[in-house]
């Protein structure tokens, strides 16, 4: 049964945690809210539910309006009956409303305790220009932390995106391109290359299937068949995005998966092959990604994560960077990853693991980019 808290002071707002669906209550306050993600929403927690991880949703409601929620995923620590706390991408609410900022960050701290967690991370989609939400985090308990290496789970801190509105749509971002972009694109136009949207299961597999070769083949490590599954089943069948792929003469050589929630559409992961590079599939496919998300109603088109706030030509990842700016996408800071401690010694022990870890994983890392795929 859901557990419903309420605290003495906060008048007719009510905390409200439970593991069970919240219903669509939830998500349609998470896709209209201005700080609103696909990783606070209920697919996403049933994603992480197959992966891992157990969702608990918690809400501040007044009367039967929803005023702030999280989306909250405890990862359990084996042989130690404690666990962590997550919040991808949360917690959202209006940060000027300190009463409830207050309540809401009140009720996630009772549910961590619930849950015996040590710990509670993270890593609201707030702008690096909002201090004060960091203001407001600090209050509530949270810390600031810069955590890098293989072991990071949190969300990029630096996402490129592409306001589709400030264009007026698709024709508006064509035109402001740069000439070598719109070039490529209908370069592949002009060679008869097809891109071809897909939502079935089989779909699911294929995209795998080039997302592991191609990771086999430069070192990268890369998610099992099991959470691309799990995304197809929660996200992709449930209507919250598609994978396109680029053809030539019925052979695949390129695709990507874009998902959408509320106005915006993320690029989620990219597959290509070494064969017709030269059609430029990439291009097309996600300029079919950007205008298929605008039909849908998204006006913000985010190609996620960059290495750094100042990306340098001679460094390995800076070709990413480089290709999302091409579709004039703009770099957004957001204030970054917080940890809110409530067992400090098991939260030192953890830090120790951690940095311990760092060293033998990056090394293994390291010489997997090295010895070449089958």
């Amino acid at each position: 049964m859901p557990s419903l808290s309420r605290t003495a002071d906060t008048g007719s707002l009510c905390a409200v945690a439970t593991a069970e669906d919240p219903g669509p209550r939830w998500d349609a306050f998470m896709a209209g809210h201005p700080f609103g993600h696909l990783m606070q929403s209920r697919a996403w927690g049933a994603v992480r539910a197959e992966t891992g991880w157990k969702p608990f949703f918690v809400s501040l409601l007044d009367r039967e309006e929803v005023r702030a929620a999280a989306l909250c995923l405890r990862l359990g620590i084996p042989g130690t009956g404690r666990g962590l706390l997550y919040l991808p991408r949360g917690p959202v609410l209006d940060w000027e409303d300190s009463r409830a900022a207050s309540a809401l960050g009140e009720a996630i701290r009772r549910l961590a305790v619930a849950e015996r967690a040590f710990l509670v991370q993270a890593d609201p989609p707030a702008p690096e220009s909002r201090p004060d939400i960091h203001a407001a985090l600090e209050r509530l308990g949270f810390r600031r932390q810069e955590k890098h290496g293989v072991f990071r789970i949190l969300q990029p801190r630096w996402v490129m995106r592409i306001p589709l509105d400030a264009y007026g749509g698709p024709d508006g971002l064509l035109a402001s391109l740069p000439h070598k972009t719109r070039y490529n694109i209908r370069l592949a136009e002009r060679k008869g290359l097809e891109v071809v949207s897909r939502t079935d299961e089989e779909a699911c597999r294929l995209f795998h299937e080039m997302l592991s070769r191609g990771a086999r083949a430069k070192g990268f490590p890369v998610r099992g068949l099991a959470y691309h599954a799990a995304l197809w089943r929660h996200c992709v069948r449930a209507g919250l995005g598609e994978y396109l792929f680029a053809q030539m003469g019925g052979e695949t050589i390129a695709a990507i998966q874009v998902l959408r929630f509320g106005a915006t559409a993320w690029y989620m992961y990219g597959a290509s092959t070494d064969r017709d590079r030269r059609l430029m599939p990439t291009y097309l496919l996600q300029w079919t990604g950007i205008r298929r998300a605008w039909e849908a109603g998204c006006r913000c088109y985010d190609m996620r994560g960059v290495y750094s706030r100042t990306p340098k030509p001679d460094h390995s990842d800076y070709g990413v960077y480089d290709f999302k700016r091409k579709f004039n996408a703009e770099m957004v800071a957001f204030l970054g990853e917080y940890d809110l401690v409530l067992r400090p010694a098991a939260y030192r022990v953890w830090r120790t693991l951690e940095r311990m870890a760092q060293g033998p994983a990056a090394w293994a890392l390291r010489l997997r980019r090295r010895v070449p795929g089958p």
